[in-house]
């Protein structure tokens, strides 16, 4: 009985859900842009305080993917992959042309733990495909208990650009300041056209 109560109300909702959760959308890209944005502009160099209470550096930058896409959903993604596509052409142009960052391939490098990759998408910011750092041989901790370790750390350090992110969102001066930096960064992207087909 329980489950046809619940069935009915999602059935009634589904429309207003839907709606909803496309509304909240458009801050998961907006981190993504915001990622790029960091990364490039500020080097990527940020600092998370681990559970222990240490702080430690750390640097993130794009790596070998990125899904660019309409916001009115009118055209085709923009897959661009290989070597170092924030940098490419195509990327310079799918920007300019105002397409949204739908998903990208970050690395995060934090010192004295290692390199972690994953893939992150806008619409959830679940990590994907997430590579950790080799196990330390010399350490007390087994495998698997460093490979748990190392996930919790790279949380905490997409917590912590989250949270960056968030700060400036929602702050004073999103609107009048960084905003306009993130439209002028999109805008002197160097490209040339004529490579592109």
């Amino acid at each position: 009985m329980a489950k046809n109560k619940e069935l009915s109300f999602l059935e009634e909702n589904l429309d207003e859900i839907h709606t909803q959760s496309a509304h909240k959308s458009f801050l998961g890209r907006e981190f993504l842009t915001w990622l790029w944005y960091f990364a490039e502009q500020d080097e990527g160099r940020f600092e998370i305080t681990l559970s222990d209470g240490a702080t430690k550096p750390a640097q993130i930058w794009l790596d070998d993917r990125i899904v660019l896409t309409s916001k009115t959903g009118r055209s085709h993604e923009h897959i661009i992959k290989g070597g170092v596509p924030s940098t490419s052409d195509e990327a310079a142009i799918s920007l300019k042309a105002g397409k949204a960052v739908k998903e990208i391939k970050v690395a995060i490098e934090i010192e004295g733990t290692g390199l972690f990759s994953a893939t992150l998408g806008g619409e959830e910011l679940a990590p994907k495909g997430l590579k950790l750092p080799d196990p330390n041989d010399s350490s007390d901790q087994t495998v698997l208990e460093q490979r748990v370790e190392y996930v919790a750390v790279f949380t905490r350090a997409l917590d912590t650009l989250f949270g960056k992110f968030m700060d400036e969102r929602t702050g004073k001066l999103w609107d009048t300041t960084r905003i306009n930096s993130i439209r002028s960064w999109i805008q002197t992207r160097n490209h040339d056209a004529n490579t592109v087909h």
